[in-house]
């Protein structure tokens, strides 16, 4: 998995609200027959109702097909993103396409989960900071903004400096690039000795 350390780039608002698995990662494509759309790449079929009409031509006034925003690496969501189904191809989706961080006031339980353990960063933030956040993009001559996890800041051009928090267990195996069997795995010699500890002062716990 690709360490995450710092993050410089374009930062996408999109603030709707209840952004679910099945708009991240459809099962259908607009204007693709079905026995092509298991070919498309996840990248192509993300967002693919809110970007395509019914013929298959890209929306000019979806956010990540204006040229602006098209090299997003950072989404900017309402609440509940990531909510419904527990498909990990929607994590898949956002990685493939360049992003690696989103940050909305929630998200789904599984989607989270699932964010870590493939390396994408969600950042939980007030509706109220997002909003300011996507004005001051707008405000800006490039669109982008820096995602700093070593030192847990936001910076966004115009802006003071925004403070979040990742706890621990989920923020260092992230900066070593680890998911979290292998982050588990890196303890190995601390498990074993616990274990021979532990059978040392309670062997009638474990067979012979």
């Amino acid at each position: 998995m690709e360490k995450f350390t710092s993050l410089n780039g374009v930062a996408a608002p999109m603030l709707m609200v209840n952004i679910n698995t099945d708009l991240l990662a459809p099962s259908l494509v607009p204007g693709k027959d079905l026995v092509d759309i298991p070919l498309i790449p996840l990248k192509d079929k993300m967002f693919a109702n809110l970007r395509y009409d019914a013929s298959g031509a890209e929306k000019p006034e979806f956010v990540l097909n204006q040229q602006r925003y098209r090299a997003a690496r950072v989404l900017l969501a309402g609440p509940n993103f990531g909510c419904g189904s527990s498909r990990e191809t929607a994590v898949w989706a956002l990685m493939e396409y360049g992003i690696r961080c989103v940050i909305a006031p929630s998200f789904g339980d599984i989607f989270h989960d699932n964010a870590f353990q493939n390396g994408l960063l969600p950042i939980k933030l007030e509706m109220d900071q997002i909003r300011r956040i996507a004005e001051a993009i707008d405000r800006s001559n490039n669109a982008e903004m820096t995602v700093d996890l070593e030192r847990g800041l936001i910076e966004v051009p115009g802006m003071q400096p925004i403070h979040f928090h990742i706890p621990e267990d989920r923020r260092v195996p992230l900066l070593q690039g680890l998911d979290q069997l292998s982050f588990i795995l890196s303890s190995q010699a601390d498990i074993t000795e616990f274990e021979l500890k532990h059978a040392e002062a309670e062997p009638w716990l474990y067979p012979v």
